[in-house]
């Protein structure tokens, strides 16, 4: 059977040699020359695929990739963009599209985007057919715990009790009748309660009960929900419904069975994330690499020409490219791999030197005036040295780009200072840069959130916090747009205590 694919552009031209492509890969295609159009083809022929450029007049691809995923979310979206619109492809991501595509369109990725959609209606239609027959099986041991209520034998008892999954039975109006072993040891269970208030602690019943809709046509239903269990945090669950009916055939139990699936739907979390990250640091590179091949043809021409200065401007911009690609790299390493931390004693007030020495060169390069503040009475302090000052040397180069940015001032000042209160090491980085929105500012240790377009990968920031709260301590943010940034971090003194001395370093 042909998939039905359907075809969104406003350019007639693309519109007629990509639909004769897809016609000759054997698709059965549908075309649109806007996005009304679309929705309408949409709603009357219901395609499994829909390929739609990104910027149309009137309703665009963000837009109708909405509207498409409300109405109908199995529907697989391929989004096609050109090179400057990016930032509106990776926004596609977070609304469901199932890939991206640039203008001129490659054969190749074009056939890995079709794929991929193909791949994941092959695996819907799978999973709903593991489903019916999930709930066929689950309709036939209801029908072996119909008996549950007038449970008469201890073996029927045990039965029930034994199964190695969550069950609930429900009567109407909310309330829980009975439940397996292994959910009352799971769950604060008391015949009579409601559901929702066992399941969640909440007062209000689930949305889209799946519970109530077998009350109602008598119909199996299911549904992801999340539980709270008495420990731990909560658990995503699939649960599953099955009417039971008296001898008169009335419904009046519903057997619930709940199978676990938090690791499935963390590693969904962290497959999206990985999208994400690949997408964000492939563009990121991008812009390294060209900004890395122009300083390499500056040094060549510099070279050819015997002029000194055009070969000095080249160094530095292939310098400045290979630091950033390191930092990258370091970063992405980190987010990739959990890293234990390596205790060592530091002599803090020299290891505050050093962190200041890394940034102070790149400030001068910039005409920044650097003001250290480092309390002399600093002693020692048991850290992983390698982490924090990968951190702080993150949020002071972000210092040196807010400033850079700005041009509103006639010169500017970063200030770095590290003191001490009778619990914490507090270390201080103040700017008179660009300064934040509080949109912006909410969201910087944000997993893949850059302010700086092409030139960060939204991993700096989110690992500088990550490695500060491995210490067990805080970084607070204050900015204002045009006054600038402070970044105050607070490690307590006792972080690490009672692990092995490994001398003391710097």
């Amino acid at each position: 059977m042909k998939n039905k694919i359907l075809l969104v552009d406003d350019e007639e031209g693309i519109r007629k040699v990509l639909g004769i492509s897809l016609a000759d890969s054997g698709y059965d295609v549908l075309t649109a020359e806007n996005g009304d159009e679309a929705l309408r083809i949409f709603r009357n022929e219901h395609p499994d695929i829909i390929l739609s450029d990104i910027k149309m007049p009137g309703m665009n691809g963000i837009e109708l990739l909405k509207q498409i995923k409300q109405e109908s979310p199995d529907t697989e979206v391929i989004l096609i963009t050109g090179h400057g619109d990016m930032e509106l492809a990776i926004k596609s991501l977070k609304h469901e599209a199932t890939d991206f595509i640039t203008k001129p369109i490659n054969d190749d990725d074009l056939e890995k985007a079709l794929q991929k959609s193909r791949d994941k209606l092959i695996l819907r239609q799978q999973l709903r057919e593991y489903t019916e027959n999930l709930e066929s099986l689950v309709q036939q041991k209801s029908e072996k715990l119909r008996k549950i209520e007038n449970l008469a034998t201890e073996a029927e008892t045990q039965v029930f009790d034994e199964m190695p999954c969550h069950i609930t039975v429900h009567g109407r109006n909310f309330k829980l009748m009975a439940a397996n072993r292994l959910f009352r040891e799971t769950f604060d269970f008391d015949a009579g309660a409601l559901c929702h208030k066992v399941f969640k602690g909440s007062d209000q019943p689930c949305q889209e009960c799946p519970v109530t809709k077998t009350f109602e046509d008598g119909q199996s239903h299911h549904s992801e929900m999340l539980l709270t269990p008495k420990q731990g945090k909560p658990i995503s669950v699939l649960a599953l419904t099955s009417p039971m009916k008296d001898a008169s055939g009335t419904i009046n139990r519903v057997l619930t069975m709940f199978t676990d699936i938090s690791e499935l739907a963390d590693m969904q979390d962290h497959l999206s994330s990985l999208g994400l990250m690949v997408s964000s640091v492939s563009h990121s590179i991008k812009g390294l690499l060209t900004g890395l091949d122009g300083g390499v043809y500056l040094l060549s021409s510099g070279f050819s020409k015997e002029k000194p200065e055009q070969i000095g401007e080249g160094l530095e911009i292939v310098k400045l490219m290979v630091g950033r690609i390191r930092n990258m790299v370091l970063d992405i390493l980190y987010y990739a791999k959990e890293r234990d931390l390596k205790m060592e004693t530091v002599k803090l007030r020299a290891f505050a030197e050093e962190v200041a020495d890394v940034i102070a060169a790149k400030a001068k390069e910039q005409s920044l005036e650097l003001t250290r503040r480092i309390d002399p009475d600093l002693k020692t302090f048991r850290m992983d040295a390698d982490q924090i000052h990968s951190a702080l040397v993150n949020i002071l180069e972000n210092a040196v780009d807010a400033c850079v940015e700005d041009r509103s001032k006639p010169s500017h000042q970063i200030i770095f200072s590290v003191g001490q209160d009778d619990t914490h090491f507090i270390f201080d980085i103040q700017d008179n840069g660009t300064g934040m929105s509080e949109e912006i500012r909410e969201q910087i240790f944000t997993l893949f959130f850059s302010s700086k377009a092409t030139r960060g990968t939204g991993i700096g920031l989110f690992v500088s916090k990550k490695i500060i709260h491995q210490h067990g301590g805080t970084i607070d943010v204050t900015s204002e747009p045009g006054k600038g940034t402070h970044f105050c971090i607070k490690l307590p003194k006792n972080v690490g205590e009672g692990s092995a001395s490994s001398g003391l370093k710097r």
